[in-house]
């Protein structure tokens, strides 16, 4: 069963244990000013440290921070990048292996690290981590509660998990030349409205 403390939710939890409580303290206006719309009122210190004394309580929470949703769920608020990434490599990658190769470990791995849960090719939680908590609207809203709450960053160290020396390939990786490939997020930027101006 989740922790239940008054003006806390379990994603706020997650996100203290997190984020550390060195940048929590750090960050601590800026917390409570985001977060207000979250709570009833301003979360204190006293409540946060209670529900990071609990995680053991979290642990289906947590469990379902590494639960991948798919990139159905993605696609409901993102449909511009699904698109562009329906279309790109990275959607194709177990049709760009032999088909003697399509169900060797090795191969899926990288080509389709999610078949276990019945998805096939890199899908956005390949590169963006499982999105079982920050897939959440009111979590994405808020671009530092979703990082903190599993929501990876991609760059070249997250495409050469992948792209080594030792991969097949008849070129070498070069990130830079590759990047426009499977670049989905301005598409997704192009159709989002823009931000209304801060006074």
């Amino acid at each position: 069963s989740a922790l239940l403390v008054p003006g806390v939710i379990p994603c706020q939890a997650l996100a203290w244990a997190a984020a550390g409580s060195a940048a929590a303290r750090s960050n601590e206006a800026r917390r409570i000013e985001r977060m207000a719309h979250y709570t009833a009122g301003p979360v204190t210190r006293p409540l946060a440290l209670a529900a990071s004394l609990s995680l053991a309580a979290l642990a289906p929470a947590r469990a379902a921070a590494g639960e991948v949703v798919g990139p159905e769920t993605c696609k409901a608020c993102h449909p511009a990048a699904y698109a562009a990434w329906r279309e790109g490599p990275h959607a194709r990658a177990v049709d760009s292996l032999p088909e003697r190769s399509r169900k060797d470990r090795r191969c899926l791995s990288c080509h389709s690290p999610d078949t276990d849960q019945g998805l096939a090719g890199v899908t956005c939680e390949t590169c963006h981590g499982a999105g079982g908590v920050y897939s959440a609207r009111y979590v994405m809203r808020d671009p530092e509660l979703a990082r903190a709450a599993g929501l990876l960053d991609p760059g070249e160290k997250t495409c050469a998990a992948c792209h080594t020396e030792s991969t097949p390939s008849l070129v070498r990786f070069d990130y830079a030349r590759k990047l426009p490939l499977i670049q989905h997020w301005e598409a997704e930027r192009d159709v989002r409205p823009a931000a209304p101006a801060v006074r």
